[in-house]
């Protein structure tokens, strides 16, 4: 069987690159697989992988001052460009499954199944409109006028996308339920749960007492950032600090983290890129992740975390939430609301004993989403859906 895995990213480069990677590696040992990826860089495996280069257009858009803010516009011009090369590379392809990210694999999956191929629909967030209504929810909150937003011409395309997808891969319950909510059936969404590497992603000995509440992820309205910093700066705990490690994506979250970080001696901002250096060095300093996220299809970086014997507190918007055992590695919280996110901070920070014993239970569960389960799931996927 030919497999084709498409998606506008780098192989491993960030959440995305790194479930395509999981994915990759699944698919590798079912099948004869093909993968398309984005850049210029062929990177080293044991499968077929052509990037097939970026958008001049879109590199441009991001480049123009007057323009930049116009990042739908920039995603957009991007994924049609990739879209488009996909189509054309399908034209010498045989193809009997295409498996293809959300919003950037239209054209892809039309040339496919012209060829008879089935269609799979991998969607690393929640239902796309529902993603469009939370981030438009904080943008009025935020008053930003930076244009944040999905472009309305993506979503048609996702909507294509579901119409011809003989399954949507989904990365978490959380994730399928707001599919199901927007009609489509249970049977029609698939859970593949990530995992991590969790011997680079590892306990490490703490070397301070600070009570170091992390946040990882790109500062985006949907990652819900100014929740946590309310909420932090609420509980007033002692000898704390709240470390974000990212940067931030529109023109209002900049200026949100510039006033931040100017009036709060112990909020902190940092940039690494984990894919370079050792996680351990951030994840090992501090004492609880949160990810405040209002929507978020899984949220790698909280399993990430766990992994490295970190509690997490997570919202029920977030994906991630299908691994958080409440009270025991972890805490669910409610989107949106910061005195749940505070409690909890304040709780873990009162009961270090507690705060270790969870953090015991994380490693424990995060070592659980081995590569062999994710075998499984994805072996049980192929059986049931290829033989209908």
């Amino acid at each position: 069987m030919k497999v084709i895995l498409t998606c506008n990213t780098s192989l491993g480069a960030g959440g995305q690159g790194v479930c395509l990677a999981n994915a990759a590696t699944g698919l590798k040992n079912l099948a004869d697989l093909t993968v398309f990826c984005s850049g210029n860089k062929t990177p080293q495996t044991n499968f077929p992988v052509f990037p097939l280069g970026n958008s001049q257009w879109s590199q441009r858009l991001l480049s123009t001052p007057i323009l930049r803010r116009r990042n739908d516009l920039a995603v957009l011009l991007s994924d049609l460009y990739f879209d488009r090369q996909v189509n054309q590379q399908l034209k010498s392809q045989d193809c009997d499954l295409i498996m293809g990210v959300a919003g950037q694999t239209n054209l892809g999956f039309k040339a496919a199944k012209a060829k008879g191929a089935k269609a799979w629909l991998y969607c690393l967030n929640n239902y796309l409109p529902f993603m469009q209504q939370q981030i438009q929810q904080e943008l009025k909150v935020l008053a930003d006028s930076t244009v944040a937003t999905m472009n309305p011409m993506m979503l048609r395309r996702f909507a294509n996308e579901c119409q011809q997808a003989d399954l949507i891969i989904v990365l978490s319950e959380v994730a399928k339920q707001t599919f199901v909510k927007a009609g489509f059936a249970a049977e029609k969404v698939a859970v593949l749960t990530p995992f991590v590497d969790t011997e680079r992603f590892r306990p490490t000995a703490k070397t301070d007492d600070v009570f170091r509440v992390l946040y990882v992820g790109t500062i985006e309205p949907r990652k819900g950032l100014p929740y946590l910093v309310n909420a932090f700066s609420q509980a007033k705990i002692p000898n704390s600090e709240l470390l974000i490690v990212g940067g931030a994506s529109t023109r209002g979250l900049r200026r949100f983290m510039e006033n931040v970080l100017s009036q709060n001696s112990n909020i902190k901002q940092e940039i690494w890129n984990f894919s370079q250096t050792d996680p351990t060095k951030v994840f090992g300093q501090s004492s609880v992740l949160v990810l405040p996220s209002v929507e978020d299809g899984f949220g790698l970086v909280a399993l990430e975390a766990m992994a490295c014997g970190l509690p997490v507190i997570v919202t029920s918007q977030c994906g991630a939430a299908d691994v958080v055992n409440e009270g025991v590695n972890g805490f669910v919280v409610p989107p949106r609301d910061i005195e749940a996110i505070t409690n909890k901070l304040v709780f873990l920070a009162e009961n270090e004993a507690k705060l270790v014993e969870m953090g015991k239970a994380a490693r424990i569960t995060a070592a659980q989403q081995t590569p062999e389960v994710y075998q499984q799931t994805l072996n049980k996927i192929f059986v049931e859906q290829l033989s209908l």
